[in-house]
Order: structure tokens, then sequence, then C-alpha cells
């Protein structure tokens, strides 16, 4: 990648933006949380450690707390900010779940119908079992379908010359592959299949990011999440710069270029472009708000079980994970340049919300295992104990 580098020191991140940050959405306006110091100290440890940026929201029955640590430019030392639009990453999943449910809602689609039903034969060229493969199981992975973010030429050509992919051929690395199994018989995570349901709510409304714009972010007031519908979109005016420590040294590539033009051909996993409060609302709306009705948030909420120590489920574009302080519901997203996750832990009424402007995805990282492993269990720590 032809990106300037910056060694990122120790020590950088001291100038930090925290619970006093300016913020639009009086209704988060909230009295110093208890625990205030404490999170904002997980942030400024890991920001140190060599992470370019960070930002959180926690929200318990104690209050909301906003935090940022680190900086969104390294190039000019500029602060993050809680204010910062960060990438969703496969956080994406969420949204376009979410429109496909608001579709079943409405009448216009069923969850056991085939897929075959609503997306263009054109589109489905090249893919086997789309007359048995089911709305659900695309939005819970057990349609059986390959994944196209692990095809080796994808990769390749993220990593070589990544502004030359388009939209459309994101369904084109995986036609004619084999299936992982079967349609409805295990689960395989696949972007593939959330690719097919943007293209599905696409014909099925005439407009799917306007859909996205007119059901979920107007309704749910996201002044600050920007998808293809949004005149901002993709260079929004907040945004972060996004780095990738390709090779495991620490010093960070400058990938904003690249990062912005892969949320911008992606669809329906991933693309989405959001603050962390934005990302909180959209949660705690689909927890306990009334976007989706009981009936279908019991759909949403169905999970199958994976096994395993940590992600324990999958429902219809929602995690269920076990982080040793009771169950969390939610997603995560992970990209060349970010790191997001949003979680829900209902037994506790805690929502906590994280994100980061340094590649967490493609290569084994030191950085990227610190924002996904470490850094994420020391906020988690610090919210239960």
């Amino acid at each position: 990648m032809k990106s300037i580098k910056y060694i990122l020191l120790i020590g950088l991140a001291l100038n930090l933006s925290c619970d006093n940050d300016n913020d639009n959405d009086n209704e988060y306006s909230e009295p110093i949380h208890p625990k205030a110091s404490n999170f904002q100290d997980v942030l400024d440890e890991f920001t140190s450690s060599g992470i370019p940026g960070l930002s959180a929201v926690v929200v318990t029955p104690d209050g909301i707390w906003k935090g940022a640590s680190g900086y969104t430019r390294i190039e000019d030392n500029t602060p993050m900010s809680i204010d910062n639009e960060v990438y969703s990453a496969s956080i994406g999943k969420t949204f376009c779940a979410v429109a496909t449910l608001l579709l079943v809602q409405d009448g216009l689609i069923a969850l056991d119908d085939p897929i075959s039903n609503h997306i263009p034969s054109t589109t489905l060229l090249g893919f086997e079992h789309t007359d048995s493969i089911t709305v659900r199981q695309l939005l819970n992975h057990t349609g059986g379908l390959t994944n196209f973010d692990w095809n080796e030429a994808f990769v390749s050509d993220v990593l070589n010359d990544p502004l030359s992919i388009k939209s459309s051929d994101l369904l084109d690395y995986e036609r004619g592959n084999a299936f992982y199994a079967p349609p409805g018989t295990d689960f395989h995570y696949s972007s593939t299949g959330y690719e097919l349901l943007a293209a599905l709510i696409e014909e099925v409304t005439g407009n799917h990011a306007r859909f996205y714009s007119e059901r979920i972010f107007k309704p749910l007031n996201l002044q600050h999440t920007f998808y293809k519908n949004e005149s901002e979109y993709p260079l929004t005016d907040n945004l972060v710069n996004s780095y990738f420590d390709q090779f495991d040294t620490k010093q960070v590539e400058n990938v904003s270029e690249t990062q912005n033009h892969l949320t911008h051909i992606f669809t329906g996993s991933d693309g989405i472009i959001s603050t962390p409060l934005d990302y909180y609302k959209f949660l705690k709306e689909i927890m306990t708000g009334s976007i989706l009705s009981d009936e279908i948030r019991s759909e949403m909420l169905d999970f199958i079980s994976l096994g395993g120590d940590d992600y324990i489920g999958y429902g219809l574009g929602v995690w269920q994970r076990d982080v040793g302080y009771g169950i969390a519901i939610g997603h995560d997203g992970d990209a060349i340049g970010a790191g997001a996750d949003m979680w829900y832990f209902p037994d506790h009424d805690i929502y906590i919300i994280t994100a980061t402007n340094v590649g967490t995805v493609l290569q084994d990282t030191e950085l990227g295992r610190m924002y996904n492993e470490s850094f994420l269990i020391a906020l988690v720590t610090a919210v239960f104990e």
C-alpha cells in the first residue's frame, strides 16, 4: 500500500477527551458516571500502548459515560473525540437485519421464503440452492454460502489493489464456489449472504439505502449515522483516519483511502459510518424500543447454538456471547482500518459500545489483538467490578 508510515510512540495519547465532550444529543448529557475515571484509564492505557485512537460509550444503571483517547489523525495529533464518526464494519449486518425484519413486519416478505422469490435471477447467477435457501438462513448464516471475506482473490485485492474493487465484485468472488454445507444444516458466517440480503431489500423497496434512512435512521434520530442515501457519505465531516499495522511492527500505515473505499462498496455486510452514541441508540432501540414488534424481536433473538466458550449463539443479525459477566447480545466489526463493538447485557441492563481506528482484520497483529481481546476484556472488567 502506498502510504506514509507513522510510528506510534508509547505515551503519545495523553491528550484525551472524555465525559465533558460537547455532544448535540442533549438527551444523553448526564452527570459524571461514578466509574468515569476507571473507564478513561482503560482507554488511556491502550492508546499509550500503541492503538491510535479509541472511543466508547458505557451505559449502566448508574448513568452514561462517553469517552475517547488517542488520536483521530496521528499526522497532526488531532485528538480522538466521542463525536468522531467511526466505521461499523460488520455492525452493518445488524442494520441490514433490522431492515430485512421491517419488511417481514410490513408483510412484504416472510422469513421462510426462498430467497429466489425476492432476489433477481441475474443476481443469484452462479449460486446453488437458491430455491431452498431462506431469508432466515441468510440472516443467521445457515444458508451454507461461502464467505468472500476470506476468498484469496478478495484478500489479495484488498492488500494490493483495493481501489479497483467494485460493489459488483463482492458477489462475483463467490459465484460458482462450493457451499460450506447444505442450507439449514450448519452455521457458517458469510458476508456473501448479507450482500444478497441488501439485494433483496433493494428489489422489494426499490432503494435499500433510502429504506435504511426512512425506516431506521430518521425514526431513531440517528443524526450521525450515514449510508449511501446521505449526501455526506462516505467522507463525513468528523470521520476518523484509518491505520493498519500490516507487518505487525506497531508502525502503522495510513489506510484511510482504502478503508473508506471498501466501506463505500459494501452493502448489507458492512457500509455504515456512525458514532458510538448512535450505535448505542440503535442497539437500545432493538433491545427495548418499538422499531420491531415483540413477535419480530423474538425472531431476531432466537439464537442457534454455536457451542464454544465466547461466541455461543447467533440470531438474526446479532451475536450472543458469554464474556464472563453474563450473556451479551450485539455485534462486532473488523476492518483493515477499523474495529467496532456494540453489546447489551440484558441481565444487568448495561450497554458497552467501543470503536477504534486501527485495523483488526486480514493480519493477526498485536494491535488488532490488543483491541479485540485485551482492551475489550479490560473495559468489561472495569464496568462490572
